[in-house]
Formats: C-alpha cells, structure tokens, sequence
C-alpha cells in the first residue's frame, strides 16, 4: 500500500491490526510503502481492508490518497520474501541490526565490517522496531552520540525493545523499556535475551513512566505526536537535570507544535534531525547532575 508520509503511522497500526503481523515501511517518491501479509485463504480479507482504509483515509482527510494492491503468494514464497525484505543494515558509525538468519560480518561482502561493530540481533515480529524506518534510525543515532558509560535510560512506547538494546550495549549501564502492548512487551523481553543484555534491561507494561522519583540521564519516545504531546510533561519529569529527553516518530510539518510542548515542559531543545519525511527532536533538562 502507497500512502502519504502524513498516515503511514494509522495506516501501519490498522494494517497490523489486521493482518496479527508485523509490516514493512519504505519510503520513496514522498510516499510511504507498507507492506503486510495476510495468512491463510481469507475471501473476504480485500474487500475488509479496502473499506477499513477508505474510512480511514476520509477521516484522515485524504479520501481517494490511498493505493492498495493486493497480490497471493504460495507460503514457502511468503517466507522467502517476508526474509528477503530483511538484511542487515548500519545505522550510524558503529550500530548494525541484523536478522538472525544472516551472519555477520555478511559472507557476500554486501557491508562493510569493523572491528569495533556493535551488532544487535532483530527480527521482523509483532512489534515495530527492526530499525529499518527513519524514526528507529534516527533515535538509534542519537544513542550513539550520547551515550555515556554507566547512564541511564528509559524508552517509553519500546515496542520490540530496539532503542533500549542499543542502549546498553553502547554502554549504558540500565535500560528501562515500556510498552502498553502486552504482546510488545513479551517480544522486547525475548529480544533482550536474544541480545545478552536481559539483565539490564527491564521491560515493563504500561501507558507511561510512572510518577516517582526516578529519574535518567536519556529518556527515549519514538511513539507518535499526539502521544509525545500528552506525556511531554511526564517525560521531563522523569529527566534527570543535564540529561535529555529524545523524541521521535513525527513529521516534519508537526515538529513546531512538539518543539513548542517541550519548551513548556521545562526543556531547552537543542537539536532536530531529520531523516526524509520525519524529524527527531532532541531536548535538555537545563542543569548538571553534579
């Protein structure tokens, strides 16, 4: 499906939603291609879909934006492509995320490899997260330039726990990761496994950091604007002073009104990066820890 930039995140929810399936995001042409796959002889399944996405589209205000294919594939085809849409990929200088069914370094010599690589392991499951949308990519590369041994870190919304893995394995020394999906929070928990880094990273379900003295030194929301925008206050909160609230998951034509909400939280913004469509904003809470 080929929608505007402005719905890929709805589009993306309803068609997981649907499908009990992860989805894949490329960008091109300023639209955004989600790719999802339907299990199983459903007839109805199209003719479901096209009117869920129409709706949507009318409430959205983009009646008639919305292109929606859809093609069958044997089930040994199914898997062959849902891998082959998968490969490892370098975010940053050091980072690499990588299927599990893929070595690294890569044996076709696709990438290049370093000696001081930090790969996390990841694959495509019921929650958002392998690091191939601008959104992950961007919060993945501020962890890198921020990241200082022994700090601390809190995701909310962790989904498959990506941000929080990454974290710690640049050196945090804890990791708290947050979802309000019960089946997210099972799948970051896996993932931390998978990873080595269980034991520092602790994932909890619910909506929100909760309302106590803890504080960190990088609190992370790759989520969506609205949501960003209800928990600004939360997140600052939770901030510990000389440390910086980084969120994500907005598009660029919002990135003003949540620039604005956490200057009215107490923050000082002190960086934006954008990555086509979408922009991570990154903010301080003024003070030291000293």
């Amino acid at each position: 499906m080929r929608v505007p930039p402005l719905a890929a995140e709805s589009v993306a929810s309803l068609l997981v939603e649907a499908t009990g399936r992860g989805v894949s995001l490329t960008e091109s042409d300023e639209q955004m291609t989600i790719t999802g796959y339907l299990y199983g002889h459903q007839p109805n399944a199209e003719a479901e879909l096209r009117e869920q996405f129409s709706e949507l589209a009318a409430n959205l205000g983009m009646a008639g934006a919305f292109q929606l294919s859809v093609s069958e594939v044997a089930e040994a085809d199914w898997l062959g492509e849902w891998r082959d849409s998968y490969r490892p990929l370098r975010v940053g200088r050091r980072l690499v995320i990588k299927p599990s069914w893929h070595t690294w370094p890569p044996t076709d010599g696709s990438l290049p490899a370093f000696d001081d690589d930090i790969v996390i392991e990841m694959d495509p499951q019921m929650a958002f997260g392998t690091g191939n949308h601008p959104t992950t990519q961007s919060c993945l590369e501020v962890l890198e330039d921020n990241i200082r041994p022994g700090c601390t870190v809190a995701d909310v919304g962790c989904g498959s726990g990506i941000l929080s893995i990454a974290a710690v394995k640049l050196g945090a020394a804890t990791a708290v990761a947050i979802d309000n999906d019960p089946i997210a929070v099972q799948i970051a928990q896996a993932n931390a496994a998978d990873n080595l880094v269980a034991g520092q990273v602790k994932v909890i379900l619910g909506e929100a950091l909760k309302a106590t003295g803890e504080q960190f030194d990088i609190v992370l929301a790759n989520i969506n604007t609205p949501t960003i925008v209800a928990l600004s206050g939360n997140l600052a909160q939770h901030t510990a002073r000389g440390g910086c609230v980084v969120v994500s998951g907005i598009p660029v034509v919002r990135a003003d009104r949540v620039t604005s909400t956490l200057r009215q939280a107490g923050l000082w913004v002190t960086e934006t990066r954008v990555q086509g469509s979408w922009v991570a904003i990154v903010a301080e809470r003024p003070g030291n820890t000293q």
